[in-house]
């Protein structure tokens, strides 16, 4: 295990002792004008790292509803999806048609009183940005297809020209956490509970071991 593993090991721990997202004694409660100002300033970090970096943008979210949206529970959720999404990078690098020629650029993590994020850039040598973001799109919605923790994580990938939707690859939008429908009508006809809906979570977190 090399230092920087070690480190991030140790920094998951510790957060994982410190108690459970839905502790109030641990985190704090915001407010809807909270999330609307976090909103704006995800766009604008998004646009900024984009006219920095250029190439590939995937931002990373957690899908949790409530006022509760940070806690080590759901820090520790995080640090799962970005070991996730590194080794997606990893093995789509590594594949003939992109030769090792795409470079992980910029990996980052905040932790914020409206929930954690993680933002990877990624380029191409060969400026196939395009190409490269529906790529990258496949292997996101994998991770929140196929892994157990996948259905929390909201994984956007975008490039200087917009975001790529599922859509883009044909496929259906996600399903809800509890019934199996699409999630956004789900969610504007509020067919289900808070309760039920942080109760699904937890039992994700708990099957995690987080």
């Amino acid at each position: 295990m090399n230092e920087q593993t070690s480190e991030r090991t140790k920094e998951q721990m510790n957060e994982r002792m410190n108690g459970r997202p839905n502790d109030v004694r641990n985190v704090g409660e915001v407010t809807l004008a909270d999330l609307l100002e976090s909103r704006e300033n995800r766009a604008a970090h998004q646009k900024e790292l984009l006219e920095r970096y250029g190439g590939v943008l995937v931002s990373f979210t957690l899908n949790i509803p409530g006022s509760v949206k940070d806690g080590p529970s759901y820090r520790a959720a995080l640090y799962e999806g970005i070991d996730l999404l590194n080794g997606a990078m990893g093995r789509l690098k590594r594949r003939p048609e992109w030769n090792g020629r795409v470079a992980l650029v910029f990996e980052q993590k905040r932790f914020l009183p409206t929930g954690p994020e993680g933002y990877l850039c990624l380029c191409d040598e060969d400026g196939r940005t395009e190409e490269l973001a529906l790529a990258v799109k496949r292997e996101t919605v994998a991770i929140e297809d196929g892994s157990p923790l996948g259905r929390l994580f909201d994984l956007d990938v975008l490039t200087g020209e917009g975001g790529i939707g599922r859509s883009r690859l044909e496929l259906p939008p996600r399903k809800c956490l509890l019934c199996g429908e699409a999630a956004k009508v789900c969610a504007r006809g509020r067919r289900h509970s808070m309760e039920e809906l942080l109760a699904e979570i937890r039992r994700i977190l708990d099957e995690a071991g987080l």
